[in-house]
């Protein structure tokens, strides 16, 4: 379990503290793909991290690696591609803005889960 709670702290950092304003604003139209795949890069970098230190073996650890580097930035391009095409998605004052933060997070999140589970 302190795996999973560390993948979990891991994304909080990789998403609220290593994301500079170049990835916020490619993540919220999803059209530059570039800031979004670094960001996602480091949020693979992480995982790998806390992989090693859990002695993962190393196919197990890299088909990780991927899984983490493609679920986040498929996530968060297709987020961004929804909210450019759905202006309602954009608005931090309505519902539908939280909606699809939750549920963003919930992918993530669900990807971590099933990281921990396969390792």
């Amino acid at each position: 379990m302190a795996l999973l709670h560390i993948l979990f702290f891991c994304h909080f950092l990789a998403d609220f503290g290593l994301t500079s304003p170049a990835m916020i604003k490619a993540k919220a139209d999803g059209r530059n793909p570039w800031p979004i795949l670094l960001h996602a890069s480091i949020h693979a970098g992480l995982v790998t991290l806390c992989l090693l230190f859990w002695h993962t073996p190393w196919k197990l650890l890299l088909m990780m690696t991927l899984m983490e580097l493609v679920s986040h930035f498929l996530i968060d391009t297709g987020k961004g591609l929804l909210t450019a095409r759905f202006p309602i998605l954009a608005d931090m004052k309505k519902k539908p803005y939280w909606m699809l933060f939750g549920l963003d997070q919930l992918l993530h999140l669900t990807i971590l889960v099933l990281i921990w589970q396969l390792c």
